[in-house]
């Protein structure tokens, strides 16, 4: 088996029907099997997809276990060489998995491969990003980035700054798409993706531990995959999501940069963060 696809199933029925016929249809060329993790969802019998989709591998969690949970027991139960972590909130646009398969298989250099996101209405989703550090913060903050070329400035910052046209080599993706080998599993702290987190910053300490290995992290634009991205999220539960992810966020940071620069870097982050959590919560 060439390629796992782990999918995460908590209560998006509809939405991950929708990814596995997406992939039925799109991706050619390749030995694959779907990986489907139900988190012991409510919304219907889990057993429904196996009746729609027959050939799936169908793993039933009895406790919801979060994204990374259900993330490591969807490795355990793969047989392929490589994985392919995806949303159930995706759909392809074309063949991305053999696309970042390929390139992964000739460029032994790089550990992990991203795809170009895009919403449904086809506006680019901005998921290359750098670690957050003091001197990135404060680029932000005060915009001296403007006085460098184009090239070089994308590629220092990324995020909304990266036009994500090109390739680039980043330091953490999404984990709405990150493809791998499976053999880097066995390489990480733990043997299994860091479970430091239950949802919000997984994907970035995953990229971490796979940066502190020695690997690249590499983003693909012509791979394309849509994704929804919370689409059907209401104001209330956005705000706790974002709360959660900045206080995650910080975590990671204090964790991994445990000196005095801990201080500079949360008086900085916590004041532009939270400031623009108020004013959000201002308009809406």
């Amino acid at each position: 088996m060439q390629l796992s696809i782990i999918i995460i199933n908590y209560n998006t029925f509809k939405l991950t029907c929708n990814c596995i016929a997406s992939i039925q249809e799109k991706l050619l060329e390749l030995d694959y099997e779907i990986v489907l993790v139900d988190n012991a969802s409510k919304e219907c019998d889990p057993n429904l997809f196996k009746k729609k989709f027959p050939n799936i591998k169908l793993v039933k969690s009895l406790v919801n276990t979060g994204f990374t949970g259900g993330n490591n027991l969807g490795v355990l139960n793969a047989s392929g060489e490589y994985l392919l972590l995806l949303n159930s909130d995706t759909e392809l646009i074309n063949n991305a998995p053999k696309i970042c398969f390929d390139y992964l298989l000739a460029n032994p250099d790089v550990g992990m491969v991203t795809a170009q996101l895009q919403y449904p209405d086809g506006r680019l989703q901005h998921t290359c990003r750098r670690f957050r550090t003091i001197g990135w913060e404060l680029l932000e903050i005060f915009p001296f980035y403007k006085l460098m070329s184009k090239p070089k400035r994308e590629a220092l910052m990324l995020h909304t700054y990266f036009d994500h046209q090109s390739e680039m080599d980043c330091d953490w993706v999404w984990g709405a798409f990150m493809l791998f080998p499976k053999r880097i599993i066995n390489e990480l702290p733990k043997k299994k993706l860091s479970d430091d987190f239950f949802m919000y910053c997984e994907d970035t300490l995953w990229c971490w531990d796979f940066k502190q290995l020695g690997y690249k992290i590499h983003f693909l634009p012509q791979a394309k995959v849509m994704h929804i991205h919370k689409g059907s999220v209401n104001k209330d539960k956005w705000i706790n999501i974002r709360t959660t992810g900045i206080r995650n966020h910080a975590k990671f940071m204090k964790k991994y940069y445990p000196d005095f620069r801990w201080y500079i870097f949360a008086a900085i982050y916590f004041m532009k963060q939270y400031g623009a959590l108020w004013w959000y919560k201002l308009r809406h």
